[in-house]
């Protein structure tokens, strides 16, 4: 009797439904599948990259005897460097904040770097990396990355610096770290703009690789600055396409709003310049609607503006002894409550909580704005601050500094990285209305904050918080999340704790962090976060990092990448894929 190829499958697929499942199932290639590319197609992109695929390897390999490449003075070197930012950026696929499983350097007893004794005996985790990395210095390189892991899918990472989203395991990864190019332009116009419109602006070019001290230095040379971070070390493109808060943007507008022009590889592996007049959907979605998720952008036109003088004013209130706690949070509240007032004046910056003892750290800065003028603005807020003096101590100081790039040469702030700790945070964008009402906000500082005295468990560091005032209400048609236009503070709570520490108590710390944060939506429901800051608690993922544009950047997702060659972490379109049980990265029935 003869059977039907289509009844042999259905035969098979009853007999065995877990197998009809699998092959059923569309997912992107691993190492060890049968569909993974072989060694001639690897070597074929090497020699269409000009030689320029690397078999990637651990940076901290080199620390475990077991390992081909162990080289114990080589190991002395990662430790040396482990903390700086700039050395993990250097690496092809090294980053600022490994899993704490990752491949982490090794002392020669097996203890790790951040005392873990276990992590020599697990061995060098490589398996949380990209496998292949193609260091790209030409467009072509770009495309070619790009379209093996389109024809072969295979998962598609990027990394530029190290900060972020920027190590995929299993994956292709594209370094753009060497797209350094920097060109100034008085007056730039954009490809396709009509001659009669008034599109000209004064600009500056930069390669995807640049950091933002270098975008900030170039600028600079120019009598110019260009919004950037406050981690001298921080891409530029992943910053500013997520959306971007920095120095100088509560002045001068959002990381995103400065983009003029983008030039980006496509999914499809097309060579795109996108702005506001071609492709402007596509450069809609770059400017704000996250980094690592429409193409491989290779360099980026944003705005620049003359180099202002600024004024920094800094403010501190520390408890006095004898203080409660409550009363303490109810000075640090009216603090906060008046900062939408300085930022109508012009006011924008950084706020810090920390303790014991409790203090609160208050840094604003005013651009082409007067002594005087600060006075004028902080003068109120002092005057209801002195009322407190037995509560807090105020400390307060205004610098005059006679070029905004002197305020960066001063601070030059470089964040410590290496995955030191383990730790969590919670994070909200807060409007106006969460800090005026002060009865409530201190009554949840006081929740979430630090505490007047120093945890029991020697495990528990305690709790600070950043507030950041630097956002920018200026409509820009972008797809940067619509909150940040009713943002007071960006506020973010953060807990640390040495990785030796035990689960429960790291389940206990979890526990309340994820409290803190249900506290801080309580007092935003209609508010969201911060892409690249967003916290470890994110329920409602698509409305709350994207607002009402998330239906917008989808379709614009699924047009531009149809087969899903890039993916990230909570970015758009990520929920249509999953990960198994066995590992593998397989796209949803109903996507």
């Amino acid at each position: 009797m003869n059977l039907s190829l289509s009844c042999l499958l259905l035969i098979s697929a009853l007999l065995n439904p877990a197998t009809a499942l699998i092959n059923a199932d569309v997912c992107k290639c691993l190492p060890n599948d049968e569909c993974w590319p072989k060694d001639e197609a690897w070597s074929q992109l090497n020699s269409t990259v000009n030689g320029r695929l690397i078999r990637s390897k651990p940076p901290a390999s080199v620390c475990y005897p077991e390992e081909s490449n162990y080289d114990p003075e080589a190991c002395s070197r990662v430790f040396e460097n482990w903390e700086s930012s700039y050395w993990h950026a250097d690496d092809p696929i090294s980053i600022d904040s490994p899993p704490r499983y990752a491949c982490h350097p090794i002392y020669p007893n097996g203890t790790s770097i951040h005392g873990d004794p276990t992590a020599g005996e697990r061995g060098c985790g490589g398996d949380s990396y990209p496998v292949f990395v193609v260091n790209a210095s030409s467009v072509s390189d770009v495309q070619a990355g790009v379209e093996f892991a389109r024809r072969h899918s295979v998962k598609l990472n990027v990394k530029s610096t190290g900060h972020g989203r920027s190590s995929i395991p299993g994956s292709l990864s594209i370094w753009t770290h060497y797209f350094r190019g920097k060109e100034f332009h008085t007056n730039f116009v954009p490809q396709g703009a009509n001659s009669s419109t008034n599109a000209t602006s004064m600009a500056v070019t930069f390669g995807a690789g640049i950091l933002d001290r270098e975008a900030f230095e170039f600028a600079a040379e120019h009598d110019a600055v260009v919004v950037g971070g406050t981690d001298s070390t921080v891409g530029l493109v992943g910053w500013a396409g997520a959306g971007g808060h920095g120095y100088l943007t509560g002045g001068y507008g959002m990381g995103a709003d400065s983009f003029l022009e983008v030039t980006v590889v496509t999914p499809s592996g097309e060579i795109v310049v996108a702005n506001a007049y071609q492709h402007a959907d596509l450069f809609w979605a770059i400017g704000g609607g996250g980094a690592g998720t429409w193409g491989v952008v290779v360099s980026l036109t944003v705005k620049a503006h003359p180099m202002p003088s600024t004024a920094m004013w800094s403010l501190s209130l520390t408890a006095q002894n004898g203080t409660t706690a409550s009363e303490w949070y109810k000075v640090a509240a009216e603090l906060f409550a008046d900062i939408p007032r300085q930022r109508d004046l012009g006011l924008s910056g950084y706020q810090t909580l920390g303790g014991p003892p409790l203090v609160v750290t208050n840094a604003m800065f005013g651009y082409d704005m007067s002594r005087e003028a600060v006075e004028k603005i902080t003068g109120p807020l002092l005057q209801q601050l002195e009322t407190q003096n037995s509560t807090a101590q105020v400390d307060s100081n205004i610098v005059m500094f006679p070029k905004w790039i002197d305020v960066f040469h001063q601070f030059n702030l470089t964040l410590p990285v290496g995955g030191a700790t383990g730790g969590t945070t919670a994070a909200r964008l807060l409007p106006d209305s969460s800090l005026t009402d002060t009865e409530t906000f201190a009554r949840v500082l006081e929740n979430i904050g630090p505490s007047l005295d120093k945890p029991k468990d020697k495990f528990r560091s305690g709790r600070s918080i950043s507030g950041t005032a630097t956002g920018s209400s200026r409509k820009v048609d972008n797809a940067l999340n619509p909150a940040w236009r009713d943002t007071a503070v960006h506020f973010i709570v953060s807990e640390s704790w040495p990785h030796d520490t035990p689960s429960e108590v790291v389940d206990e710390a979890m526990a309340a962090m994820e409290q803190s944060a249900y506290q801080l939506r309580s007092i935003a429901p209609d508010s969201g976060a911060y892409i690249n800051e967003r916290g470890d608690f994110v329920p409602d993922w698509q409305k709350t990092l994207y607002g009402d544009n998330y239906s917008r950047l989808l379709a614009i997702k699924h047009k531009y990448d149809p087969e899903s060659v890039q993916w990230c972490e909570l970015c758009v379109g990520s929920d249509e894929w999953y990960e198994r049980e066995d590992g593998r990265f397989c796209k949803q029935s109903w996507a």
